[in-house]
């Protein structure tokens, strides 16, 4: 928690963009994604802060994929973050999903290498005094390395904003487009909340809006919730846990996702 209860708002709490990357690869029919290896300040809506310069982030995270209403699990996943802060505000990163087993009976045999999905991230405005909030420029591009039909996403520019209302309270908000591979695109839209109670304990709640556009076919719309938690056990790591559940699909099934995941700075 570097400066503590100031920078924990942001930088403290790093839960990061793979789990908004691999709860979309969950959904199975979407192919709208968030940027991929960026920083983060709650449980899925990424936060204006950079990783500072010269210092690494790696975060192993887990999904699980429900189907709402049913018992049965959809899918699982694992997958690792590596971010680089390359100069000061500037952080560069990947997130690589090295685990996806899908309509589950945990059988390895039908697990696929996921995809690599690399992204940047440059705040360009800061909060103080003249400026009433932060904010950053993200962009990327998600790859698919297993079988099956998931298309390249290029990711070409999205905005994050962050207000800190108090050094306790906080707001992350973020939009992003793609251009999605076989004449698609898309964007998502997130706003996320979080107020420490504790210095370690951090309750979130977020909201995000994902919408595609394909030729020749319908469109698909979801809008899910994430309640969850991040706690900055040390200033060296961070433990994230959230749910997500459907609140509203439109051509696409509705799920629940349950996220975890270990945020590690060196």
């Amino acid at each position: 928690m570097r400066c503590f209860i100031k920078r924990d708002v942001f930088s403290a709490t790093k839960i990061f963009m793979p789990i908004f990357v691999l709860v979309l690869l969950l959904s199975g029919t979407t192919k709208v994604f968030g940027v991929g290896g960026i920083s983060n300040s709650k449980v899925i809506v990424p936060s204006t802060e950079t990783v500072p310069k010269g210092q690494v982030e790696i975060e192993p995270f887990f999904l699980l994929g429900l189907l709402k209403n049913r018992d049965r699990a959809r899918r699982f996943g694992a997958g690792v973050r590596l971010t680089l802060g390359a100069l000061q505000n500037f952080e560069i990163g990947a997130s690589v999903i090295y685990l996806d087993i899908r309509d589950l009976d945990f059988n390895l045999r039908n697990a696929e290498f996921g995809a690599i999905a690399p992204g940047l991230k440059y705040r360009f405005l800061d909060e103080g005094d003249n400026m009433p909030f932060s904010l950053a420029y993200q962009g990327g591009v998600f790859i698919p390395l297993g079988g099956g039909d998931t298309p390249w996403i290029i990711e070409p520019g999205g905005l994050i904003l962050t207000k800190n209302f108090t050094n306790l309270f906080s707001m992350d908000a973020d939009f992003v487009f793609g251009i999605i591979e076989d004449d698609a695109w898309g964007f998502v839209s997130e706003v996320g909340f979080g107020y420490y109670v504790r210095p370690w304990f951090q309750p979130v709640i977020e909201a995000a809006y994902i919408f595609e556009d394909s030729e020749g076919a319908d469109s698909i719309s979801i809008v899910n919730l994430t309640a969850g938690f991040t706690s900055p056990v040390t200033d060296w790591l961070t433990v994230i846990v959230g749910v997500t559940p459907d609140i509203y699909t439109n051509n696409i099934n509705e799920q629940v996702i349950l996220s975890a995941a270990f945020s590690f700075l060196f």
